[in-house]
């Protein structure tokens, strides 16, 4: 009778354990890995003026956003630790997507994917939107040098 009572709770208290084992294991959402960015294209550019380390501060932290700078489209990721933003072209963003593939990682695009009714919210809302955020999009981006020189579009 002392050997059962022994193994039910040793059987228990592994039960336990497991659970708080499953319990303790919280699944993590992938950051954006820097090395990544920097293997698929994307060039550095240092936040040096006080201008420029405000608006890295008004970013999306730990994610990759799309943004307008004289007319031209580009991907950006603020890295506030180190004072510097990440900047890529649609095409370095292309291969930021495969790389991220490759190493398991989901679909930005994917892992944040709203449902059907906000996206569409979101496309009437854009109409709405375009012009106000184009005027602060110009203002808030011109303390930056101009991307387009980084990858030689003219």
């Amino acid at each position: 009778m002392q050997s059962f009572h022994s193994v039910a709770r040793f059987v228990f208290i592994a039960v336990l354990s497991v659970c708080v084992a499953g319990c303790a294991t919280v699944p993590r959402t992938p950051r954006v890995s820097e090395d990544l960015l920097v293997t698929a294209g994307f060039k550095t550019v240092a936040a040096r003026t006080d201008a420029q380390q405000q608006h890295l501060q008004t970013l999306q932290q730990g994610a990759v956003s799309e943004m307008q700078q004289t007319g031209k489209h580009f991907y950006v990721y603020p890295d506030l630790a180190n004072r510097r933003l990440y900047v890529g072209t649609p095409k370095e963003y292309e291969s930021y997507l495969a790389l991220r593939t490759r190493n398991g990682l989901p679909n930005p695009a994917a892992a944040d994917a709203a449902s059907a009714d906000r996206q569409q919210y979101l496309k009437r809302d854009a109409a709405m939107a375009k012009a106000d955020a184009q005027k602060v999009e110009e203002y808030s981006w011109t303390a930056w040098p101009d991307f387009a020189v980084l990858f030689s579009i003219r």
